[in-house]
């Protein structure tokens, strides 16, 4: 994945995820909805592997060294999910 000039590493997983956020142009995903599209079966709703998962993405996009590295392209919506910002 590229982002502002840099390239993270992401596994299968983390891609995915990133590539479902892309594909849904804005709009805000449940945690449900990421749980059964990425990992493909259902997991107890009460699971923080999605939020884990997302952290660990944001994580990587903030050793970019970016001065900017503090605003990832995840935003969480409290109470309902995450969607990808659109591009400034």
């Amino acid at each position: 994945m590229s982002w502002r000039g840099g390239t993270v590493e992401l596994t299968g997983r983390e891609f995915n995820l990133v590539e479902y956020l892309m594909r849904s142009k804005g709009r805000v995903l449940t945690r449900t909805q990421i749980l059964e599209h990425v990992w493909g079966y259902d997991f107890d709703p009460s699971t923080n592997v999605v939020d884990v998962c997302i952290q660990r993405i944001r994580e990587k996009i903030a050793s970019l060294g970016d001065d900017d590295a503090g605003e990832s392209p995840i935003e969480s919506v409290r109470g309902v999910g995450y969607r990808l910002r659109k591009p400034p």
